[in-house]
């Protein structure tokens, strides 16, 4: 009987998975080559356990700041993943806070428009107070004009009809070079919408009664040359490239306040008149604009436009009140001019002041209109 305390033997082929009390089990016969590979399978599968062991200890060792950090990429917010982690499928616009920021800012900007025409237009012509000063601003510009003629002959002649054909042409031509036809036709609808608009207005819609204020009771509310002027230069905002959308508002902004004081200085409009032009046409604009998201050159600038237009707002608010104070409705007799011309005569600075408020007032408006276009493209 075989001691179980003696030492095992040597041989591989004798199995070793007795217990004591058991008798030695006798392996089957194995061939060997066969008995030589896994002999050395045996050895490398130690091998490893010993090596993944040891990189174990090391790697739980490490201390979590020693490991160097992977780059990690942002995901994209306009990209969604299913529960499954299969397909991306793109995010809609509405579910980006960026894009409805610009929505609503394009929405509240179309009815501020739209509720300032309305009522402006209803000032200006159905009340007796809103046709005066309405008039009053006019004459004023005119009188003032008439001590810088060479300016007034050069705005008029800036604002021409061939002028304005040139400038729509090249609008037209920018479009066609960047091959933005979908921009194309956003701008072009813009300035027909807000043109047949204006004409429909003025001419079958709104009325000047007579209040017996003024002498001036034909109704020229809203301007169709300032239309003209701020929708082509709103669309050249809209079809001009990256870099060029910031001069383009500048000079669009020079060119419809220099349309809407030679208007005035040729006493073919009122203030209000070129004030509603300009609402109707950043309601057609700001309705068709594309919101867009791209990085902008000229931010400081483009910020500068808005200060500039408020501070035109306390000019205007100032100049007003300065000019018309004193004034009695008793002044406002028809007979001579536009009704106040005996009023002005007395003191002649009133129409220097009052030409500034007029100018400053239309300013004003064009230029935030044209920076709220503007500002649709943009971060």
């Amino acid at each position: 009987m075989d001691d179980p305390n003696s030492v095992l033997p040597s041989d591989p082929t004798v199995d070793e998975s007795y217990t004591r009390h058991s008798r030695p089990v006798k392996p089957r016969a194995r061939s060997g080559a066969r008995a030589a590979g896994e002999e050395r399978g045996s050895a490398t599968g130690a091998a490893n356990a010993a090596g993944a062991k040891g990189r174990k200890a090391a790697t739980g060792t490490a201390s979590t700041k020693e490991r160097p950090t992977r780059g990690r990429t942002k995901a994209d917010p306009s990209v969604t993943t299913d529960e499954a982690g299969a397909e991306p499928t793109p995010r809609p616009l509405s579910a980006d806070g960026w894009y409805r920021r610009k929505l609503c800012r394009r929405l509240v900007g179309v009815v501020s428009c739209i509720a300032a025409t309305a009522l402006i237009s209803y000032t200006a012509l159905r009340d007796a107070y809103g046709q005066v000063l309405d008039t009053i601003l006019m004459e004023g510009t005119m009188r003032s004009a008439r001590h810088y003629e060479a300016f007034s002959m050069l705005v008029t002649g800036l604002v021409s009809v061939p002028v304005l054909v040139g400038v729509g042409v090249g609008v037209a031509l920018l479009a066609a070079v960047r091959r933005r036809a979908t921009l194309a036709g956003r701008a072009l609808g813009a300035v027909i919408g807000a043109n047949v608009t204006t004409q429909i207005l003025k001419d079958y819609v709104l009325t000047r009664p007579s209040l017996g204020v003024t002498t001036g009771v034909v109704n020229s509310l809203p301007s169709g040359h300032t239309t003209v002027a701020v929708t082509l230069s709103l669309a050249l905002i809209v079809v001009a490239p990256q870099w060029f959308r910031g001069p383009s508002a500048w000079i669009g902004w020079a060119w419809t306040s220099l349309m809407s004081v030679s208007v005035m200085m040729e006493g073919w409009h009122r203030p209000s008149d070129a004030i509603t032009a300009a609402l109707i046409a950043g309601a057609w604009a700001l309705a068709l604009s594309p919101i867009e998201r791209r990085p902008r050159h000229g931010v400081k600038i483009q910020r500068a436009m808005v200060w500039a237009c408020l501070g035109l707002i306390v000019i205007a608010v100032v100049a007003t009140i300065a000019a018309m104070w004193g004034f009695s409705m008793s002044s406002a007799a028809p007979g001579s001019g536009y009704g106040f011309e005996d009023f002005l005569e007395i003191r002649p600075w009133r129409s220097r002041v009052l030409g500034v408020a007029a100018v400053a007032w239309v300013s004003a408006i064009c230029g935030l209109i044209i920076h709220e276009v503007d500002r649709l493209a943009g971060e």
